[in-house]
């Protein structure tokens, strides 16, 4: 059984089924511009140096209309998992990020965000 949706935890997946919601093709090649333009107006609002919105790269996939959406890159899967690094160079660079008691760590041929839960 899947979980509850809730609504202003994550802003890219909020976009993503509103889009969805109003019979959007979210895997259309023409709305992937929108969906890039509006990706990179969230994260200009989030992040400490708008600049790093340079390295969106992501592709949506629909399969029997079941879309994936993946990130191209450790931080653009971590953003579309709603997850700001503040250190943007250095999850890039390492593939790997940590917040609080969780690991991030992205496999870039699998293209797969993974964590694990750090022990204290």
């Amino acid at each position: 059984m899947g979980k509850i949706y809730k609504w202003g935890v994550n802003p890219f997946r909020d976009f993503l089924l509103n889009s969805i919601m109003f019979d959007v093709d979210i895997s259309e090649r023409g709305a992937k511009q929108d969906i890039n333009s509006a990706f990179t107006y969230i994260l200009q609002n989030l992040l400490n140096n708008e600049k790093d919105a340079l390295h969106l790269d992501f592709e949506i996939k629909n399969k029997n209309d079941h879309y994936r959406v993946l990130g191209n890159n450790s931080v653009s899967a971590l953003w579309l998992s709603g997850i700001i690094p503040i250190d943007t160079e250095s999850a890039l660079k390492n593939n790997s990020f940590t917040v609080k008691d969780r690991k991030y760590t992205y496999n870039s041929k699998k293209k797969t965000l993974t964590y694990t839960i750090l022990k204290n």
